[in-house]
């Protein structure tokens, strides 16, 4: 896939997402105040916290510990993820998890779980987004990769509120390669944080599995 990647990237140099300037996705010019920071906070309530960790309130009712968000889903980063999903623009995943990485120090021993894409959407893109974009992050902070996590629903989420995406979302995830869960501390990947719902799902599963700590990191806040 890389050499492929390569390949077009040769034949069919990029152009800037917001430019059109011929060479990179985002180019430099563009790249400048493109990603605006978020300040480290609870995902949950946004309430100010050390290094995106949960506050006290909301650690009760989660069983996710930490949850990174690189910055907010508008402009340059929303044109990004769209051209990463529905235009097979496979090499942005590189940009994105660059981007994610530079918010996270994890152990050497934390295990790279990416949030699985519903089958339906994977044959229809021909690629798991989630899963490229935890690869790359796991290759740049010397990480491991598990596709610890399969998903058993097809349901479409977009617009959904929280309590119906929580509905559709129950019993949705099933854990694969379990002997390497077990006692794992574990940092979920995903392109997009709505409500929060295929997080906190996605986290039950692994704790109840055995894991022993559970993080997430998305790119993108709505």
């Amino acid at each position: 896939m890389r050499l492929l990647e390569k390949l077009v990237g040769i034949l069919a140099p990029f152009e800037c997402i917001n430019c059109g300037q011929e060479g990179e996705i985002v180019c430099n010019n563009c790249s400048s105040g493109a990603f605006p920071a978020i300040p480290s906070r609870c995902y949950r309530c946004h309430t100010a916290t050390i290094d995106f960790k949960l506050c006290e309130r909301c650690k009760r009712v989660s069983k996710l510990s930490q949850v990174w968000v690189r910055t907010e889903l508008r402009g340059i980063p929303r044109s990004l993820l769209h051209a990463f999903k529905f235009d097979r623009a496979q090499a942005t995943s590189k940009l994105l998890a660059a981007r994610m990485g530079q918010l996270i120090n994890l152990p050497e021993n934390t295990i790279v779980v990416p949030i699985p894409t519903a089958t339906s959407r994977v044959r229809e893109r021909g690629y798991d987004h989630a899963r490229l974009m935890a690869r790359d992050i796991a290759n740049s902070n010397n990480l491991r990769l598990v596709t610890g996590l399969s998903r058993l629903d097809q349901a479409r989420q977009v617009g959904a509120k929280r309590d119906v995406r929580l509905s559709q979302l129950k019993g949705a995830f099933r854990v694969s390669q379990r002997r390497l869960i077990v006692g794992a501390h574990i940092l979920l990947v995903d392109d997009v944080l709505n409500t929060g719902a295929t997080l906190e799902e996605a986290a039950l599963t692994l704790k109840m599995a055995g894991a022993k700590k559970v993080d997430a990191i998305v790119f993108a806040q709505a």
